[in-house]
């Protein structure tokens, strides 16, 4: 009896596990999701202004779509409606709150999730390697709202 006990322990435990996964898989991709705020080695500076050309915090917005089969697409946007530039990478959901991101010369590294509200996530990693300008490897904060976007305050202490 104890065993069949300690079965149904385990396989309740292995259950709820693999659901946690599928929940954060499935909030993840239903939505669009912007980025407010890129920060550096610890630093509160957005730095999204100067990765991207022309970005004005009041008309400009950076979209990102996490789709079923893994890929990721970034679009930046000036003024409110006008298509800078996009991109395509990859993603993939290691466990319930680590992702791996690829994607344009600034993401690729393994970020903890950090769900902080319904519409808000915190990104965070110790090394993601940004190619942009030779940076390298750093310590990187990504703050993102999802479907409209939001501002680096919304998600800082």
């Amino acid at each position: 009896m104890k065993k069949l006990f300690s079965i149904c322990i385990l396989f309740s435990l292995i259950i709820a596990l693999s659901s946690c996964y599928k929940v954060h898989h499935h909030y993840i991709t239903k939505g669009v999701w912007y980025i407010d705020a890129v920060e550096l080695n610890g630093g509160s500076t957005n730095f999204i202004e100067s990765f991207l050309p022309d970005f004005k915090t009041d008309t400009s917005f950076y979209k990102v779509y996490l789709l079923e089969n893994g890929l990721v697409r970034g679009e930046y946007y000036e003024n409110d409606s006008i298509l800078n530039y996009f991109v395509t990478g990859e993603w993939e959901l290691l466990n319930h709150d680590e992702i791996y991101l690829k994607a344009d010369a600034y993401i690729n590294g393994n970020f903890l999730i950090e769900v902080s509200a319904k519409d808000k996530m915190i990104l965070s990693t110790l090394e993601n390697n940004v190619s942009f300008e030779s940076i390298g490897d750093v310590a990187m904060v990504v703050r993102i709202s999802r479907d409209k976007p939001g501002n680096q305050a919304d998600t800082r202490p």
